[in-house]
């Protein structure tokens, strides 16, 4: 009787010491976000103040007219299209027919979630490019590709593709069960990311510290885009895996999108 009723309770022990360690990943995992997210803040509100102040610093040209001096033709193409992908009508037409299609397969969330990423970062840069109101780069000191409308700070292009493109390398990740198609899609959504600050720089249409904004400020957009996509699946999770059953889930991808919701909460248009 004693050994059969303390077999129970050291099973129990077992249980409760694995589950130890991944409780303090999840809140180290917390912490870091929050903390990253923190850092991005800071870094962008002090990077907005001066460009409100400072027309463009010096290493702003420096960088400009080394990365205008490249003349790959494979670079400058790939560029112009990233650059082009940024702009209305073809941005609405690329982004919508993203959210139409996840909306058609099911993905309702993930489709609605797409769309406040891309909606509130355009909404972010109609709101702060007037209110900081640094001007474009000047023709008299470095290559511009086009005339565009006032709006230097943060490039647009750069906000809106990294809180949309980003929020979809996040889905890959979290929703994709088979790790090779994960990794090429992942490498396929970075290239627009990685790539269109440089792009702007190069068509002249902003400074370096005006896609470096775009970057902090995008992220900041997309830290948020995801922390409400982990409430909201979280909140109607069983309704929505119901709807869902044709979308490439598992007991990896759950795990996966669980990485956010196991984690306790610590607290372009013409650009």
């Amino acid at each position: 009787m004693s050994g059969s009723t303390r077999e129970p309770a050291q099973r129990h022990g077992v249980s409760g010491s694995t589950h130890e360690p991944a409780h303090r990943a999840s809140w180290l995992r917390a912490w870091r976000f929050e903390l990253a997210v923190l850092v991005a803040t800071l870094l962008a509100g002090g990077l907005a103040l001066l460009a409100r102040t400072v027309l463009y610093f010096p290493v702003d040209i420096e960088i400009t007219r080394a990365v205008q001096s490249v003349q790959v033709p494979a670079v400058v193409r790939l560029f112009e299209i990233v650059s082009w992908i940024g702009f209305p009508p073809q941005s609405n037409v690329v982004f919508g027919g993203v959210i139409l299609a996840l909306f058609l397969v099911g993905m309702r969330l993930e489709a609605m979630m797409t769309l406040f990423a891309a909606v509130g970062s355009a909404g972010l840069w109609f709101w702060l490019a007037p209110l900081i109101d640094r001007p474009r780069p000047s023709p008299d000191l470095v290559n511009v590709a086009m005339q565009l409308p006032p709006g230097g700070f943060p490039s647009g292009h750069v906000l809106n593709l990294t809180a949309i493109f980003g929020f979809l390398m996040y889905l890959v990740i979290v929703r994709v069960a088979d790790i090779r198609w994960r990794v090429v899609l992942v490498l396929l959504l970075a290239i627009p990311i990685v790539t269109i600050g440089v792009a702007r720089v190069y068509a002249g249409a902003h400074w370096p510290s005006d896609a470096l904004g775009g970057y902090l400020i995008g992220g900041i957009w997309l830290a948020l885009t995801i922390r409400l996509y982990v409430w909201a699946r979280r909140r109607f999770g069983r309704a929505h895996r119901d709807s869902s059953d044709a979308t490439p889930t598992g007991s990896g991808a759950d795990a996966r999108a669980h990485v956010w919701a196991d984690a306790p909460s610590v607290s372009s248009a013409g650009s």
